[in-house]
């Protein structure tokens, strides 16, 4: 099994005159307590000792133990990080391995063990740590996954057997991907093939076939749709949900949604539990939820959906989006 190549961000204890010179900020003090009670390092890969599906589920235990940063102190940790603060950049990178795992499983099943994927994608990781720059106005982990892709997908070229991308391919996959974030957000909507094509100097059919190799995404801002039996967290674990890997991800993000839900108004939280059948409920109608609490059917929509977008919006909503992306 491969281990994660220990880079000089992995390797330094922190003793950098910026790691000391931070010392004394919020977010210095934060990581090296967190640290030193937890006594763990996903960064530095997984046990070998056990057989994968151990050493996986122990990792994703592991893993869950890191709370997500605001973003006012991804801003502080990304500023010092720029400085060549270690702790500042170990402290971004463990806050969002949970993010890794959601990308590394949509590369399953390409000759290269998830084990192997997660760990790849954490030296993407932990790039994007250090290059990351809080003044661009973009979130750590919109910036982040381009990088996390970019060294999975080389992993892949490098290792995998059933699908092979060259090096330059998966470079280019990469370019496609940035592009495609910055035009739907100029554009307010999903690029064509022909318009990726212009700002990539690829053509729109190998532009097609690369993106082939990307899953479908599903994400928080997804519409409802008309159906009323779905549960939340269908929304964000694979239908393969019998794999061992994807039962404790679905166990950790269970976790997360209920974390998130006491985030919100009581009445807010109940709507959502009644809705998608949280807590041992089952799947209520909203017409259902509304004799229930003694309010029309359309005004049980209204807040079911405002109790969705606070969650999108809150503290929490990365947390849910890193298990969507």
């Amino acid at each position: 099994m491969a281990t994660v190549p220990t880079s000089k961000a992995s390797r330094s204890s922190g003793k950098t005159k910026a790691s000391r010179s931070s010392g004394k900020t919020k977010a210095s003090r934060s990581s090296g307590k967190k640290g030193r009670k937890k006594q763990i390092n996903p960064l530095a890969g997984f046990d070998s000792s056990l057989d994968e599906k151990t050493a996986l589920d122990q990792y994703l235990r592991d893993v869950s133990r890191y709370e997500l940063i605001s973003p006012e102190m991804e801003k502080e940790l990304g500023a010092l990080a720029q400085k060549g603060d270690q702790d500042a950049i170990q402290q971004l990178a463990r806050a969002n391995l949970r993010f890794v795992i959601s990308v590394a499983k949509k590369y399953q099943n390409r000759g290269v063990s998830l084990t192997d994927l997660i760990q790849e994608g954490n030296v993407g990781l932990v790039t994007a740590a250090r290059k990351f720059d809080p003044e661009q106005g973009v979130k750590f982990i919109s910036y982040a996954v381009w990088w996390i892709r970019q060294a999975i997908l080389a992993a892949l070229a490098n290792q995998g057997r059933p699908v092979r991308v060259p090096l330059n391919r998966a470079s280019d996959l990469a370019r496609i991907f940035r592009e495609k974030e910055r035009l739907k957000q100029e554009l307010n909507r999903e690029p064509t093939f022909q318009e990726l094509s212009r700002v990539t100097d690829l053509t729109a059919e190998l532009i097609e076939s690369l993106q082939t190799l990307n899953s479908s995404e599903i994400r928080l801002d997804a519409p409802i749709g008309d159906s009323e039996d779905s549960q939340l967290v269908e929304r964000f674990v694979s239908e393969e949900a019998a794999e061992p890997e994807q039962e404790v991800e679905g166990r950790l993000l269970t976790e997360t949604v209920e974390t998130a839900l006491t985030t919100l108004d009581v009445r807010d939280a109940k709507v959502l539990r009644l809705y998608f059948g949280l807590q041992g409920e089952r799947e209520h109608t909203l017409e259902e939820i509304g004799n229930m609490l003694g309010v029309t059917r359309e005004r049980i929509r209204q807040l079911r959906d405002r109790a969705l977008r606070r969650l999108r919006e809150g503290r929490k909503g990365d947390a849910l989006e890193s298990f969507a992306a």
